[in-house]
Formats: structure tokens, sequence, C-alpha cells
């Protein structure tokens, strides 16, 4: 694979930041509490192997395996932090639908708004 020398120094410099982001979602992975801890861990692994990737891409030819092996573990990371976001968004929805919580702008608006009884 030939990747021009810019463009190596650009991956290094991703992998640098994704290294100083997998350390920031270690710290929190480290201190969230038990039943909080899946969605810090997801992040971790997720930067941590965004770092294994773009390294791996930056040095020449011998390091190809890993850059596979990467993305390989990267996409089932990807996909469960997608249906954990899809649940947490499908739970939202449904527990303000069963409060019964309006926005206060169209409770305005409702039928009893223009009322004088």
């Amino acid at each position: 694979m030939n990747i021009p020398v810019a463009a190596r120094w650009a991956l290094l410099a991703l992998a640098l930041l994704q290294f100083l982001l997998a350390v920031r979602a270690l710290r929190r992975a480290l201190r969230a509490r038990p039943g909080r801890r899946t969605g810090p861990w997801l992040d971790t692994a997720d930067h941590g192997l965004g770092v294994l990737l773009a390294v791996s891409l930056a040095t020449p030819g011998a390091y190809d395996g890993f850059a596979l092996g990467a993305l390989l573990l990267l996409a089932p990371v990807i996909v469960w932090k997608g249906v954990r976001d899809v649940r947490a968004r499908r739970e939202t929805k449904a527990a303000t639908g069963a409060t019964g919580a309006a926005d206060p702008a169209r409770a305005a608006c409702g039928p009893a708004a223009g009322r004088t009884d």
C-alpha cells in the first residue's frame, strides 16, 4: 500500500489525538458507577482501536495485518454503540410519551386554549 509521506504524518497526528481521547475515555470508564460503565468502555475500545488502525496505516507495509484486525474488532464496537444509542432514544421517547410530558408551547395551542368558560 503506497501512502504519501504527508498522509502518514496526518495519520500519526490522528493517532495521537485518538490516544488522548482513549486516555480520557479510560479515566471516565474507571470513574463510572455500576450500570453506567458500558458506554465509557465502548468509547475506550473505539478510540484505542482507532489508535491501532491509524498507526498501522501510517507505518509501511509490515503492519497491514494490524489494520485489518483493528477494522474487524472496530466493526462490532461501532455496531454495539449504534444499537445502544437507538435503544436509548426509544426508551427516552417512550418515557416522555408515557408520563404525558408534552411541549408547553404545544399544550397552550391545544383544544382548551381558546375556552373562556
